[in-house]
């Protein structure tokens, strides 16, 4: 249950704690923290999570506060301290040495690099869709996931090949139109989720003629974002009219006005007519007339996303436009697409005078609440890849996951520990490293193997220790068998910028965290003082 009383069913870490009605404000701080971290990163939050408690559980035993300190009470002068100069550790670490010691000697040590640049298309995608594999397993079953993976890619790809922009503009562009490109299709299977070359708009046609007739040719549209009633005042106004006869001029005169648009757009070959306000019956009936297709009640920002794909302007006012090039868009085919019980109308565009050629993705699922939650799953992904790129957007960065790259910084850590002279910064640094552990012990834990858990991840923990020392392989958890696996060859990959961005929020949390040495609560007065 959420806090709405609905029944919430997900793994999202982000979407649970998102739905989570919390009184307490430390809870809030954290909650916020995290789902602000999983908005950018697109993953993580189960790991936040893990990481923050982890280190606030050591951080309790070092000052030896019991799990029944009162939160209410001012800490005494010594455990005040002690957390102040640990809390001044923590942001150290995470202000300078982090960003150093770790990402310098740690991260780009193991970083898996893929260079744009070379031309290498099948490498790139290789690299593409085994991060999108380890984004989305487990968020989908197994048998779908792959169908997911390669929609995913076939978009950014379609986007960034079709046109002059960067593929880290490409993917940046949809994400930021994701809502426009991924259509939500409730009470349909799984299964049945496409792709789609065009923009799909949720909306039909508002006259018979249920799309624009195929030719060898291209045909001519027009995008509206006003209303035909462009002659009525601008501000709420009274008119009064004696008698009928005024009534009839005055009703035939706004048809005639209307006509004059209609024809116009008849004599300039429109073929079809996109608004984002309602078109009113006596215009329908001169486009019937002229044989020109109508969509009414468009979205906003499917509007502005036609648009920005064409590179066309919206008509604003009908009664002083000129009709030129610029508000006149090219398409291939317009017509009526049905799944299901629903109908979208699905426009194709002239790829020749487009920026970029778009796509849409057509997801189903059973129900409402299942497809808006596979929506954020799929549109999290993207942003995975997002944290994926260097900074100058020329190479694609990856760390091995499975818990490979928390293990490789642990053992880091611990080492660095050793030579640090301050003795708060240097608990900082064992607390962290062996915080880090944790994750890879949530994927033994949560793994088949049920026999003697503990020993066993004790085990696996020595193992590749060794192996880093020994021989310089890097392991991590599988974990569906609970076993060490070289993540490399198995290619688990993550963004090396997302666990960057990891460690940073959490010890940036962590060092507000053990600030706080009192808490006030606030209650309502029954008086009414």
């Amino acid at each position: 249950p959420i806090s709405s009383g609905e029944i919430l069913i997900t793994n999202n870490g982000a979407l649970i704690l998102r739905s989570l009605n919390l009184e307490n404000p430390i809870g809030r701080t954290i909650v916020n923290k995290i789902v602000s971290f999983s908005s950018i990163s697109g993953d993580g939050a189960t790991s936040f999570v893990l990481l923050l408690s982890s280190i606030l559980r050591e951080a309790v035993s070092i000052t030896g506060m019991r799990d029944n300190f009162d939160p209410t009470e001012t800490l005494s002068i010594h455990r005040g301290k002690t957390l102040a100069a640990l809390s001044r550790a923590f942001y150290k670490l995470e202000s300078s040495l982090l960003e150093h010691e770790v990402v310098v000697s740690v991260l780009n040590g193991i970083a898996v690099t893929t260079d744009l640049e070379a031309g290498d298309s099948s490498l790139i995608k290789q690299r593409m869709i085994r991060l999108l594999i380890t984004t989305l397993n487990g968020k989908f079953p197994t048998s779908l996931v792959s169908n997911f993976v390669e929609l995913l890619y076939q978009v950014v790809m379609e986007t960034w090949k079709s046109s002059a922009i960067s593929l880290q503009d490409a993917l940046l562009h949809v994400i930021d139109e994701f809502g426009q490109i991924c259509v939500e299709v409730p009470g349909v299977p799984i299964s049945s989720s496409h792709l789609k070359p065009g923009v799909i708009i949720p909306r039909g046609f508002s006259i018979e003629q249920q799309g624009v007739p195929k030719t060898s040719q291209e045909f001519m549209f027009v995008v509206m974002n006003c209303s035909f009633d462009f002659l009525g005042p601008q501000t709420s106004s009274s008119i009064q009219i004696k008698d009928e006869t005024s009534l009839g001029l005055s009703v035939e005169w706004k048809r005639n006005q209307v006509k004059k648009v209609i024809t116009m757009f008849n004599e300039h070959e429109i073929k079809l007519i996109l608004s984002s306000e309602n078109v009113p019956d006596f215009a329908l009936h001169f486009c019937r007339q002229y044989g020109i297709a109508v969509v009414s009640s468009i979205p906003q920002e499917y509007v502005r996303y036609i648009c920005k794909c064409t590179g066309i302007l919206a008509i604003n006012d009908v009664g002083e436009v000129n009709l030129s090039e610029l508000f006149v868009g090219k398409g291939v085919s317009c017509d009526l697409h049905t799944i299901g019980h629903h109908r979208f109308v699905h426009l194709e565009l002239d790829l020749s005078n487009c920026k970029f050629s778009p796509c849409s993705i057509l997801l189903c699922s059973p129900v409402q609440g299942l497809c808006r939650q596979y929506y954020i799953v799929l549109h999290h992904a993207l942003k995975c890849i997002k944290m994926s790129f260097s900074e100058d957007g020329k190479k694609l960065l990856f760390v091995p996951g499975a818990g490979a790259c928390e293990l490789a910084l642990s053992f880091s850590l611990k080492k660095i520990s050793n030579s640090v002279k301050d003795s708060n910064l240097s608990l900082a640094l064992e607390i962290l490293s062996s915080a880090l552990r944790a994750i890879p012990r949530f994927l033994h834990q949560n793994s088949f193997s049920m026999s003697h858990p503990k020993e066993n991840f004790i085990h696996c923990l020595n193992e590749m220790e060794r192996s880093l020392k020994d021989d310089g392989l890097l392991l991590g958890i599988d974990s569906k068998t609970g076993k060490s696996v070289d993540p490399q060859e198995c290619e688990i990959f993550e963004p090396l910028q997302g666990k960057h961005l990891l460690w940073q929020s959490v010890l940036q949390c962590t060092s507000q965290l053990l600030r706080t040495d009192k808490l006030i609560g606030v209650r309502k007065i029954d008086n009414g003082v």
